[in-house]
């Protein structure tokens, strides 16, 4: 009997999915398992991720992801995604979970509320996914609101974001400048608001002073002058048209107290990979 219930078992765990008899959950292999297609956080802490994975190779995982079952065997993650990515990198084999059947608007609803609760999204990342839940379900600005426990102010500021070019949104994704100086950027003309956020960005503004500059910059239509001003200035524009027509991209170099960075923008994969080139010649 003894060698027959190993056989039972063994045969039981061949499939994706089994009942822990120690403590009565659900487990699914990881290969078995995809993500959420839903996702609204488009990159994970890696430094964090691996923390996690060292504690549940010691703890174990303590609380279930929640999955819903698709065809051809796979299940697809609702809430829990970091804990599954987790659980690959302490190289677990199976992992516990709670299945449900859920509708495409609630898996991209608790999608959003497990990583907004966390604090686990960016600003754009998290205006991106409001969005999504108004383009793709046709939900006004206040049922938002209701499904993520923010003030509809909150939910259409964000959404506002989207309105940003993509060089402003690469610096909100690199904390560079912050909602609160998006926000003021907004305020001016678009022809003048990425200047206005390269502004921000190498002279530290605070989010009052990007408001009150906003409002001058509209009342005045012109560009406060940076701090590095005249041949210091025109030594740094020198040398960014120089890069610039080395590396076919716009350059923007900041300096401040002898200390800077300098910026290579890109737009597209293919942009990256050819800038990648020639830094490496």
């Amino acid at each position: 009997m003894t060698r027959l219930g190993r056989g039972l078992d063994a045969l039981i765990k061949t499939g994706p999915e089994s009942i822990d008899r120690s403590t009565g959950l659900t487990t699914v292999k990881l290969k078995y398992i995809i993500p959420n297609r839903f996702q609204p956080r488009k990159a994970f802490n890696q430094e964090k991720l691996q923390e996690l994975a060292n504690s549940l190779k010691k703890n174990g995982i303590i609380q279930p992801i929640i999955v819903t079952k698709r065809k051809e065997d796979l299940y697809e993650i609702i809430a829990g995604e970091r804990r599954f990515e987790a659980a690959k990198l302490a190289e677990f084999e199976e992992i516990s979970v709670i299945i449900r059947s859920v509708s495409s608007q609630e898996q991209l609803q608790y999608a959003i509320i497990e990583n907004v609760q966390r604090e686990d999204l960016n600003a754009v990342e998290e205006a991106k996914a409001y969005q999504q839940l108004h383009d793709e379900f046709n939900l006004t600005h206040i049922q938002i609101s209701e499904i993520v426990g923010k003030d509809r102010a909150t939910i259409s500021n964000f959404i506002r974001l989207l309105k940003l070019n993509e060089n402003i949104q690469l610096l909100l994704l690199e904390s560079k400048i912050y909602p609160g100086h998006a926000r003021a950027i907004l305020q001016v003309d678009e022809d003048l608001q990425e200047s206005f956020a390269e502004l921000i960005e190498t002279e530290r503004y605070s989010v009052r002073k990007a408001e009150v500059t906003a409002r001058k910059i509209n009342k005045t239509g012109k560009m406060p002058q940076p701090k590095a001003t005249g041949q210091e200035r025109e030594y740094y524009s020198e040398l960014e048209y120089k890069l610039m027509d080395r590396f076919k991209t716009r350059i923007r170099i900041s300096e401040r107290n002898h200390k800077g960075r300098v910026c290579f923008y890109f737009n597209s994969q293919k942009d990256f990979n050819k800038l990648i080139k020639e830094l490496e010649k």
